[in-house]
């Protein structure tokens, strides 16, 4: 058995590789959703030309095993009395990734929901390289598809009917 010493000297070093694995899963994550959220910017100021959209935009705190705490960003979009939030959820989530109407449940690269408060949309990043890819799927119904503009537009839409 070793000693008390030798066994804290083997716990830091575990702990520091530790926080470094964690430090590049935050930074991965952040950078992929500051793209997504770009990208989402993007659109609605493309579609938004009577300016009867308010965007606002912050960070919520999130706290992951593996990864700690930190803050992500989410973008709240307003239409008059309306709003829907858009806010990641957790980088480290199982979600589905089957466009076949079967759902598997493997591992997916974070979830990020739109919702208006009564219905939800789910946003899975199921693949990161070469690049993000993100699929849509609907709380209910449970219908997925690939997330670009046309389904964006549809699901903004339908969260501010």
């Amino acid at each position: 058995m070793p000693t008390l010493k030798e066994f804290l000297a083997s716990q830091a070093e575990r702990l520091r590789s530790q926080e470094s694995d964690a430090a590049q899963r935050r930074d991965e994550w952040l950078a992929s959703l500051n793209r997504l959220f770009s990208q989402i910017r993007t659109w609605i100021e493309e579609a938004d030309t009577a300016s009867v959209l308010t965007l606002r935009s912050g960070y919520v705190q999130k706290r992951e095993v593996g990864i700690g705490n930190y803050d992500v960003p989410a973008l709240w979009i307003e239409l008059g009395p309306r709003e829907v939030r858009i806010e990641p959820v957790a980088r480290n989530v199982a979600g589905p990734t089957s466009l076949t109407g079967v759902i598997h449940v493997p591992r997916a690269y974070g979830r990020v929901d739109m919702t208006n408060g009564l219905s939800k949309f789910m946003l899975f990043r199921v693949a990161k390289e070469p690049e993000d890819r993100w699929n849509i799927i609907e709380q209910d119904s449970y219908q997925m598809r690939p997330f670009e503009r046309a389904s964006f537009e549809e699901t903004l839409q339908s969260l501010l009917e």
